[in-house]
């Protein structure tokens, strides 16, 4: 399967066969037929990587389109063998939220596709409007790499990622399941999830964990007792703190950021999936993106072109 590099946008790009995305006004009409379908003839998708819909955003959802209808059409394929039935693809929030609304019809685009193309669309589709948790992304990975026998490099370049950040997400997946739960419901995030990771010993893990999620540690606090772990063996009574090196003067202490911009510098490397940095204030300063390489830079290009 050719790979397809750049943002998520170009990798639905690929798999829709040169449409520009899920969108009726883009779709080729030579490929997607675009029309009124009877909801009851619709059937959910077995392989939704989303499994949790927030009651309250599809009850303002349906109240929008029962006030202005469906604005986006939903993607469904035929059901081989059924003229009456067709699979969903991409759109279940809409779905769900057209039948809370008491719609009878939805607009959607027919497609003919295959399994793979079906999994990844969907897959893509939901990692687009960010509407995944980092425990359903990485599982909706593993099951394309599992269902389909690609490799990680393969399945990189369909969904616009780097292999490493792909690799990454993935290792979430070794996380004991109260770990992966904590990071699906939002009580951790997943750098805390890759701090525990660090910790190699499986009771130390689970103790760094209990830690975590009694004392509220932060990802810098969990990160200071793994490399206190892996330099003692045991884990810290109390928070890491980094002594100068012997010999060295004491360097000048940075400047330390307000809280405002801790928490954006945090979420904007959770986001990126790679170093940020400021200086100065909310009002006027300097955001510095890190990148390793050219691929790493195309991505994050292509990300922020995505946010655009």
């Amino acid at each position: 399967m050719a790979g397809v590099t750049g943002g998520l946008g170009r990798g639905l790009d690929a798999l829709l066969g040169g449409g520009k995305g899920v969108d009726e006004n883009s779709a080729s009409e030579a490929s997607i037929d675009a029309r009124q379908i009877d909801i009851d003839m619709i059937v959910a998708n077995p392989n939704q990587p989303r499994k949790e819909f927030s009651p309250e955003a599809l009850k303002d959802l349906s109240e929008s389109i029962r006030a202005k209808g469906v604005l986006q059409p939903v993607l469904v394929r035929p059901v081989l063998g059924r003229k009456d039935r067709f699979e969903l693809v991409a759109g279940e929030r809409r779905l769900r939220a057209s039948k809370l609304a008491g719609l009878g019809e939805i607009p959607a685009l027919v497609k003919e596709m295959t399994d793979l193309e079906s999994m990844a669309i969907a897959l893509i589709e939901n990692l687009q409007r960010e509407d995944l948790n980092p425990i359903e992304e990485a599982k909706g990975y593993q099951e394309l790499i599992t269902k389909f026998g690609l490799s990680q490099e393969q399945l990189a370049g369909q969904v616009g990622k780097s292999r490493s950040a792909l690799s990454n997400s993935m290792r979430l997946l070794t996380l004991s399941e109260p770990v992966q739960d904590a990071i699906g419901n939002g009580k951790i995030s997943a750098g805390h999830g890759r701090a525990l990771m660090a910790v190699a010993d499986d009771a130390a893990r689970d103790e760094l964990f209990d830690r975590l999620m009694s004392s509220g540690l932060s990802v810098r606090q969990c990160e200071g007792a793994a490399t206190y772990f892996k330099e003692h063996g045991e884990l810290p009574e109390g928070e890491v703190v980094a002594k100068p090196k012997p010999g060295k003067s004491k360097k000048k202490e940075p400047k330390e950021i307000d809280e405002d911009l801790e928490i954006l510098k945090s979420r904007l490397e959770e986001a990126l999936e790679t170093k940020v940095s400021f200086s100065g204030s909310q009002k006027k300063g300097k955001l510095t993106i890190s990148y390793a390489d050219e691929q790493e830079l195309e991505r994050l290009v292509a990300i922020l072109e995505l946010r655009s």
